[in-house]
């Protein structure tokens, strides 16, 4: 007879082919997410208590970081603790807390640049009102319903994957994701595939709204001069970096998910399929600290005052 307390877990099978080198995986995974936890915390602190960086497109970027934080944090928490064990098992309800966790970081991170992508618009096109269309009231507003539109998605979407039966209580990756939850269902599933399939589609369209701004923001910069067109350029490629790494790395594990890809996990797998939870919340930190000057600046001044 299965244990009562086996029930109400699910196994993380692929935690079977890590084998001798989880000590490696564990000391390299602590590595990235302290890293995580000090790129973006970073960021968010100087932005905090810099008041000449209290812009639109300093506090988009803190509440990108933000959601970066959430969504690489229900990772690996969880998968440092596992690592450990000699058998990998996740309870239902921290199950649907990562669920709902990586989907609210999902949903925010493509909001948010859609924003900023908004915010770079306006800011190259009309330059003299920006003040006026992108007030603080407006900030507000966008930034409230980014995340409200995330909490509705993801609200949604675990009842649905709540209330259906379980068939199965092995799932072939390192973390809880709905649609492999989904699919460990032995009832219908076509209400959550809808919904699946519409959430992708309202995620589809920000992306199609961001490449449009981009557009138009390049053949913009292509008549202004050098001096204008460097500045330009130097802050829209941040955000076209952050939205490569963000939509190839997620397009890789929607596509490995949804089209049920019959491959062998090695480590090369294993980093593919958490590239959306460990390359943007590594690297965009360190590309906006980079590329945008107000924040340079400001991490040169207090690395010089620190030195003197």
């Amino acid at each position: 007879m299965e244990n009562v307390s086996d029930e109400n877990n699910i196994k993380l099978m692929a935690f079977q082919d890590i084998g001798s080198n989880k000590y490696m995986y564990y000391f390299l995974a602590l590595i990235v997410y302290l890293l995580i936890i000090l790129f973006n915390c970073s960021i968010i602190i100087v932005i905090f208590l810099d008041k000449g960086l209290h812009e639109p497109m300093y506090i988009f970027l803190c509440n990108l970081l933000l959601s970066e934080l959430v969504g690489s944090s229900s990772f690996y928490i969880k998968f440092l603790f596992d690592i450990q064990t000699d058998m990998q098992v996740i309870s239902l309800p921290a199950c649907f807390i990562q669920i709902s966790l990586i989907t609210l970081y999902i949903s925010v991170e493509i909001s948010i640049l859609m924003v900023m992508a908004h915010d770079r618009y306006i800011a190259i096109h009309f330059p003299l009102h920006y003040i006026s269309l992108i007030s603080t009231r407006k900030v507000q507003i966008f930034i409230f319903v980014a995340w409200m539109y995330s909490l509705f998605v993801v609200t949604t979407g675990t009842s649905l994957t709540a209330c259906l039966p379980l068939c199965g209580k092995q799932i072939r990756s390192l973390y809880c994701s709905n649609w492999e939850f989904v699919k460990l269902s032995c009832k219908n599933t076509n209400n959550n595939n809808i919904f699946g399939y519409l959430v992708m589609c309202s995620f589809f369209i920000p992306f199609i709204f961001i490449l449009y701004s981009y557009i138009k923001i390049l053949r913009v910069c292509w008549n202004l001069s050098k001096s204008h067109k460097f500045k330009a350029f130097q802050t829209c490629v941040p955000h076209l970096v952050t939205l490569l790494l963000f939509a190839t790395s997620l397009q890789y594990e929607i596509m490995d998910s949804r089209l049920n890809l019959k491959r062998e996990i090695n480590a090369i797998t294993l980093f593919a399929s958490l590239e959306f939870l460990t390359v943007p919340p590594l690297l965009n930190p360190l590309i906006y600290g980079i590329i945008l000057p107000g924040i340079r600046k400001r991490f040169i001044y207090i690395i010089s005052s620190k030195i003197k």
